[in-house]
């Protein structure tokens, strides 16, 4: 993934027909915000990042579709080991350029500089474009939550959670409030606070019951906590929506082992 994904989507990009309109449009941000959510829901598949690029298209207003290119190259450049492609995240900040010569007072565009040198390890440069754009709109959900990056990034859990839960008290959709208590398990799991993210997880998962990768990750958690039995419930809710899921079946093989041991478990799942 990363660097070849952005190879990848790199000369579709450049085919593809963008909107005539140079100016900052309401449709164009409309469009900007259901296409960053798409580009949200990605993980291991680029369809979904596809997908954010053709609702990009729609919005008639070039500097926002522009804008989310940019985006969605940022998400592209992800690599398994959770590292950044460099070379990818200097085409989303080409793309992101191209916007800002169009339009350069927006703040949902703007932002995405800021996250361009968190995950650039530039963050000092971050926090000059954090603070700046603060100052204008300190409740935007777009900039608070690259407060979240800003500080995950350097392994600051205690102020990424601040950030997380104020972005989730301004986040308006429900889609969005889950993904970031998600993502909020995530950061608790990496950072093996397992009752926590136990907690978070079980909030999400009541409003995303059909999410075989959030009841993968509450195996997992069970797992860590010594749950055995819970752990293998949360397996075949996940196996149940998502039958290949790679992760669940491996959790599956680990828990059929007269439902694992230590050993076992850190062998597979790397924690």
């Amino acid at each position: 993934m990363g660097q070849r994904l952005v190879a990848t989507i790199l000369p579709a990009i450049n085919k593809m027909q963008w909107p005539e309109t140079t100016a900052t449009t309401e449709l164009g941000r409309q469009a900007y915000e259901i296409g960053m959510d798409k580009a949200d829901d990605y993980v291991n598949d680029p369809r979904d990042l596809a997908a954010a690029l053709r609702t990009f298209q729609t919005g008639e207003s070039r500097p926002y579709a522009f804008a989310g290119v940019a985006y969605t190259l940022v998400k592209a450049s992800l690599e398994k080991d959770g590292s950044y492609s460099q070379s990818g995240l200097a085409e989303a900040l080409n793309w992101l350029e191209k916007a800002q010569d169009l339009d350069p007072d927006v703040l949902e565009i703007n932002v995405l500089e800021a996250l361009i040198y968190v995950y650039s390890g530039r963050f000092d440069d971050a926090r000059l474009v954090l603070d700046y754009l603060e100052a204008i709109d300190e409740r935007n959900y777009y900039l608070l939550r690259v407060e979240i990056a800003y500080w995950q990034e350097q392994g600051q859990l205690d102020e990424a959670v601040r950030w997380y839960e104020q972005t989730i008290n301004v986040a308006e959709t429900v889609p969005q409030k889950l993904r970031l208590r998600r993502n909020l398990g995530d950061l608790y799991l990496k950072h093996k606070r397992y009752e926590k993210a136990a907690d978070v997880y079980s909030e999400a998962i009541h409003f995303s019951k059909e999410n075989p990768r959030l009841w993968h990750n509450m195996s997992v958690t069970y797992w860590q906590l010594g749950d055995y039995e819970e752990a293998q419930r949360c397996n075949q809710h996940a196996l149940k929506l998502d039958s290949e899921l790679p992760e669940a079946l491996r959790m599956e093989s680990a828990l059929k082992e007269k439902l694992g041991t230590g050993s076992l478990g850190r062998r597979l799942f790397g924690l």
